[in-house]
Parts: C-alpha cells; structure tokens; sequence
C-alpha cells in the first residue's frame, strides 16, 4: 500500500514540475517575438547649409561625395545596424519613400528640418529615426601604398525621437587620415588598417562603426 502511494506521490510531483517549466517557457515566446522598438534609418544625405545640420555649422570648403558613394554608405550603415529581439530596423526602399513622399517646408531652418525628420519617422512607423549627414568627402590621391593627400570625411549621424520631434542624440565625426609619424596615438589604428592609405569609404565605415557603438545602436 505504501509502496502504492509513493508511486502516486511521485507522479504528482512530476506533474507539477512539468506543468511549471511549460509555463516558463510561454512567458519567454513573445519577448522574442515583438521587438521592444523600431529605429528607422534615412538614407545618406549631404548637406549644403548650415540649417541641413541640426547642431554645429558647415566648413568654409567642402567636397561633396559622388552618387554612387552614398549608396554605398547605406549598405554600409544597414550592415552595421545590428537586428535584436529587442530592435527592429527599418531601412532601404521603404525608407527612401517616405524621406521622397514627406512634404518639406518652404521656410528653411533647423527648426523645420527637424520637424522633417520628426515626419519621415511618423511615415515609417517608428519610435525611433536615424539620420546619417555627409558634410565633407575628399577622396584618397594615390594608392593604399603611398598617398599625396590623404581621405578625408566629415559625417553626422542624428538620433531623433519621433514622438517628441527631439534630437536624442549627435555623433560627429571629422577626420583626415595622416602619417603614423605625425600622430603616434593613432598607432592602433594604423595596425588595424595594415599600414596602408585607405580610402573616403573606408574611413565613414570607421566612423559609422564608432557612432553607432556611442549612440547605443
């Protein structure tokens, strides 16, 4: 008899336990499932006056990137995006329609070109927009081996909260690539690049690569 009702006592223990760890289980499915928030990602964009940026102010002289380059920059910057259960990203095609479909105001100011933004981010649905600005492109002259004037970029990458129409967040990032010789502090990065001249592109991913990590993308 005893040995009857330890074996019914048993089996209800593991009832339990199984019923216990199914719920656990369930409970974890739909943080997988639904991502926490969206951030949206605009294409590369260059700016030309001082009210295209929404903080700082254009240099004196700058050289604008080629067409093709900034489309590589968007694949470059998507890539870097990194997609989590907690992050969904918007991007691409879908993005590109709403920065062409969005009606610009006529009255040329930051104010207006945040309030821009603020829109594109509605149109995608997002809680977030990230709005990456190219401001100054000078392209290598030479080769990886020996250059007469190095790459230079200058790009912004704004983060806006598309409820609030406020500007969360501002990387900035300025840098002329120059011999190890002339700044020693930069020997890790000399390392990483092989001892070689890179290009403009090769530069924005840098920088693109820092900005996100600073911006907690």
């Amino acid at each position: 008899m005893r040995s009857k009702n330890s074996i019914l006592f048993l089996l209800t223990l593991c009832l339990v336990f199984a019923s216990a760890c199914q719920r656990r289980v369930a409970a974890t499915e739909p943080t997988k499932m639904n991502p926490q928030f969206t951030v949206a990602v605009a294409p590369f964009t260059v700016a030309h006056e001082n009210w295209d940026l929404l903080t700082g102010y254009m240099p004196d002289k700058v050289t604008s990137p080629k067409a093709d380059a900034l489309i590589d920059l968007d694949d470059a910057l998507f890539k870097a995006m990194h997609v989590t259960p907690e992050r969904n990203v918007i991007a691409g095609a879908k993005a590109k329609s709403c920065v062409d479909s969005v009606h610009r105001s006529p009255d040329q100011s930051r104010t207006t070109t945040l309030k821009y933004w603020q829109e594109v981010g509605k149109c995608l649905d997002a809680q977030y927009l990230l709005v990456p600005i190219v401001v100054n492109w000078k392209e290598r002259e030479g080769s990886a081996v020996g250059s007469t004037s190095p790459a230079w970029v200058i790009l912004d990458l704004y983060l806006i909260n598309v409820k609030t129409g406020g500007l969360v967040n501002h990387f900035h990032y300025d840098y002329q690539q120059q011999p190890l010789t002339d700044n020693i502090l930069d020997m890790d990065k000399f390392l990483k690049r092989r001892g070689q001249w890179v290009t403009a592109t090769d530069l924005a991913r840098e920088g693109m690569e820092k900005g996100l990590k600073e911006l907690g993308l």
